[in-house]
């Protein structure tokens, strides 16, 4: 087979360009491919940190598998696709705090608040000209219309993604529409849906690294055949259902602080949607 990727080859420093590329090729890709693709996807810290030996065992591939993954995904080999994985290991590892204190000049002194101000500004702008670029109609029009046939609505979202389903959470209890927060204070998260079923719907929003929690309250969402629409950043994600029914979004970052931007646009629009549906 030749290599997938020859053009939009991912810089080594980029791991979400390193995923754009992934989700390209994912429904091409042989059947070991598939299976190294999505032992990456669910434990990229081995990427990082381990060798190619080990990486094919875990994985229960050949090593050459692992060479050859890397060179469809347009690397040189595997040295080149791990050093992506280890910068996203060093961001992802930086503090809150050693990411307010890199907010320096070269000179060592404080930026000015402006300059702050336009880095967030810029971030956000990028997250919403990705999501303007990658949203497909057809499936924001097929999550709006099983959202507004749902007898009652699951958001489910934890850690960053909180706000967000916060945010729709007040938005549509503002437009009178049933709905439930998966993810109390309580800790009770499988009895916030104990009651839930196919004639209902779940939002799940889930973006690189896949909080564990939220990738196993969606799979008892799945098991209990309520319809799923995700809202994530791979086609490799952990969150998208069996229905395939899943929103691309992508935010950007400035210094580390990651945008939401793209995320309340787009819960605003499906809110918007599902009331104007409703009547």
């Amino acid at each position: 087979m030749t290599d997938i990727a020859e053009d939009a080859v991912p810089t080594q420093s980029d791991f979400d360009a390193f995923h754009h590329r992934l989700r390209q090729c994912y429904a091409q890709l042989p059947k070991r491919l598939v299976q190294l693709a999505d032992f990456v996807t669910e434990d990229p810290d081995e990427v990082a940190l381990g060798t190619v030996s080990s990486l094919a065992r875990q994985a229960g591939v050949q090593p050459s598998t692992v060479v050859r993954f890397a060179r469809t995904l347009g690397f040189g080999g595997f040295s080149d696709m791990q050093a992506v994985f280890r910068d996203r290991l060093r961001v992802r590892n930086v503090t809150y705090r050693e990411r307010v204190n890199a907010l320096h000049r070269v000179d060592g002194e404080p930026l000015e608040a402006s300059v702050i101000f336009n880095g967030f500004y810029e971030a956000a702008h990028d997250s919403l000209r990705a999501l303007q670029a990658h949203l497909l109609p057809e499936r924001l029009e097929a999550a709006v219309t099983t959202m507004a046939q749902a007898n009652c609505l699951y958001l489910l979202g934890l850690r960053r993604s909180m706000p967000v389903i916060r945010y729709l959470s007040y938005l549509l209890a503002k437009l009178d529409i049933r709905h439930q927060i998966i993810g109390l204070e309580t800790g009770m998260e499988e009895e916030s849906f104990a009651h839930a079923g196919p004639e209902d719907a779940a939002l799940v929003l889930s973006y690189t690294d896949y909080a564990p929690r939220t990738i196993e309250l969606f799979q008892a969402l799945e098991a209990r055949h309520v319809p799923v629409i995700a809202m994530t950043d791979s086609a490799a994600s952990p969150v998208i259902p069996q229905s395939g029914l899943w929103l691309e979004v992508h935010e950007a970052d400035f210094q580390g602080f990651r945008s939401n931007a793209a995320s309340l646009v787009l819960v605003s629009t499906l809110a918007a949607a599902i009331a104007e549906r409703r009547g």
